[in-house]
């Protein structure tokens, strides 16, 4: 049995003993016959970086490399011979037809096929009214650019971290989109999308949240998340005090991981066209919510300063510095510009998780720059979950991850505590 390491990363890109490759190549490669272009997935060096090492040397250090380079590992689950992310996105284009386009850039520029007013109709994968706060969720991370440093003794970037006490690979993880019926062409099942979102996340060893749909008010996913052995958190709607309180007693009963609600959710416009009520939350609604439950709260669509004091006032473990994707208030700030003024006063008090415009890990960079502890990915990881179920979402976050590797390097960042403002230049 033969079994390679990678010398540059020490990432285990061969173990012919499991039975199958790790690491992007395809069922049936051996060393010897690697193609010459073949490059490692984790460090992006070619075949003679390769040193075959024995079993018990392998088993030594198994758990150790695995635990800091779970690429490798989640590349072997979700096969080598998986259709890449252009073409996923190629079938989510075709399955999201007259929604969204799944443009190369995916901004709030007028000219998309999802931006525009849509008069009282779903709005599917664009922002309400004209879409200025999706356009500015990609403008406000826009107009940050990186310092390139390169002189530095060379380190692999630790970036695995602690959310909420659980270990993930690296600080990002799958936001809660949800409505396939209304906003994406009904092209599947509702529950099968969540479990693609939810799975997905599990694969790569980070935490999906699960949204609550208008068509589906019972949540499935609490059902999905119990069945993955409570690794996730369903995100609620803020409907009726009565209504929020049952669906947090099941959620505690299904054992998931934490709950969360998405405040400006009652700006849905799905919901509205239903005619199904949801509202505005007071504090007393918040500390209610908090006492109700053991599990960690977290309050999704904070974009104000004393909002945020007041979520850390009653209770609540992490916040999400969130407009919805601009789906529910035209003409707001965009995230990356509310975030530091949220972080200078809360960083260290609380988790501060963020979204927005998020596609690749160098928007994730950017983030974790400014101050969040955790990023969130939402439009992509629906489109994936879509074309191509839990395998694809986990594959856009080993892509994710790869980015967020290569941007760290190239701003002189070994570790995420040196990831701070200081890597960045603010035009």
């Amino acid at each position: 049995m033969k079994t390679y390491l990678c010398t540059y990363c020490k990432t285990f890109v061969y173990d012919e003993a499991a039975g199958e490759p790790r690491a992007y190549l395809d069922a049936g490669i051996t060393f010897e016959n690697v193609p010459e272009d073949w490059r490692c997935p984790v460090c992006g060096q070619p075949k003679s970086y390769w040193k075959e090492i024995s079993r018990v040397e392998f088993e030594e250090k198994k758990e150790k490399y695995d635990a800091l380079f779970p690429l490798s590992t989640v590349a072997r689950k979700t096969g080598g011979a998986e259709k890449d992310i252009p073409q996923i996105r190629d079938k989510a284009r075709e399955m999201l037809a007259g929604l969204c386009a799944a443009n190369k850039v995916c901004d709030g520029n007028p000219d998309r096929l999802c931006m525009g007013i849509k008069y009282g109709r779903p709005i599917g994968f664009g922002g309400t009214g004209q879409g200025r706060t999706f356009d500015a969720n990609f403008k406000a991370l826009e107009k940050y650019k990186f310092k390139m440093r390169v002189v530095k003794e060379h380190k692999e970037p630790a970036f695995a971290t602690k959310f909420l006490g659980k270990v993930i690979p690296m600080p990002v993880m799958v936001s809660s989109i949800s409505g396939t019926k209304l906003s994406m062409n009904n092209s599947m099942p509702e529950a099968d999308f969540q479990r693609g979102m939810i799975e997905g996340a599990k694969l790569f060893g980070t935490i999906g949240l699960s949204g609550n749909t208008v068509d589906f008010p019972d949540h499935p996913g609490i059902e999905i998340i119990k069945e993955n052995g409570g690794w996730g958190i369903p995100v609620f709607k803020p409907q009726s005090q009565e209504r929020l309180l049952k669906l947090f007693k099941r959620a505690e009963e299904a054992d998931v991981f934490a709950i969360a609600v998405d405040l400006d959710g009652f700006g849905s416009t799905n919901w509205a066209y239903r005619g199904k009520p949801v509202f505005r939350k007071s504090e007393k609604d918040l500390r209610e919510l908090v006492s109700a439950t053991s599990k960690p709260v977290i309050f999704k669509g904070i974009m104000d300063i004393e909002d945020a004091k007041i979520a850390v006032a009653v209770g609540a473990k992490a916040i999400d510095i969130s407009n919805h994707g601009g789906r529910v208030l035209d003409y707001g700030q965009g995230v990356a510009e509310v975030l530091p003024l949220i972080v200078k006063e809360l960083k260290g008090k609380v988790t501060i998780m963020t979204d927005g415009a998020v596609r690749t890990g160098f928007d994730v960079l950017k983030l974790l720059a400014l101050g969040a502890d955790i990023v969130l990915i939402g439009r992509e990881m629906a489109r994936m979950s879509l074309a191509g179920g839990a395998k694809a979402v986990a594959k856009y976050l080993e892509f994710v991850k790869s980015d967020l590797r290569l941007a760290m390097l190239m701003t002189g960042c070994d570790t995420l505590e040196e990831i701070t403002d200081k890597i960045l230049i603010k035009e």
